[in-house]
């Protein structure tokens, strides 16, 4: 198997994931009063981002594997790493600044990945 076939399996997985997140997340903006389509909007353009950070990580440690060399691949790590920060400050810089979206809905699905994968080691793990 390919390694980004591997990376296309692993983003879908994730995407999965991201499915009950937006409606737990969802739910509790409901609780507290914001209920609007504007927060499921920016629920939804929040994870679509986030899976795209998460692919674009992917594809990137892949890329810098298959390099061969160490100096070069952690250059590009390093540099690819800064532009997903300076691509995330941009879009949420025009979410708060441009836009009638829900910033914390915006920002909160950023999160998914790190909540899903802790997530996904406590019910699999194997072992004491």
């Amino acid at each position: 198997m390919d390694a980004y076939e591997i990376v296309k399996q692993e983003t879908m997985r994730m995407s999965k994931g991201f499915i009950p997140s937006c409606f737990i997340t969802y739910a509790v903006f409901a609780v507290f009063g914001y209920y609007q389509l504007v927060v499921i909007l920016s629920l939804l353009i929040g994870a679509v981002y986030s899976l795209f950070l998460f692919y674009n990580m992917a594809c990137s440690a892949v890329s810098a594997v298959l390099i061969g060399d160490e100096k070069k691949a952690s250059r590009i790590q390093t540099s690819r790493y800064l532009m997903r920060y300076v691509l995330t400050g941009v879009v949420i810089t025009i979410v708060i600044k441009f836009t009638s979206l829900n910033p914390v809905a915006v920002v909160i699905p950023l999160f998914f990945p790190k909540f899903i994968l802790i997530a996904s080691g406590i019910i699999n793990r194997k072992g004491g």
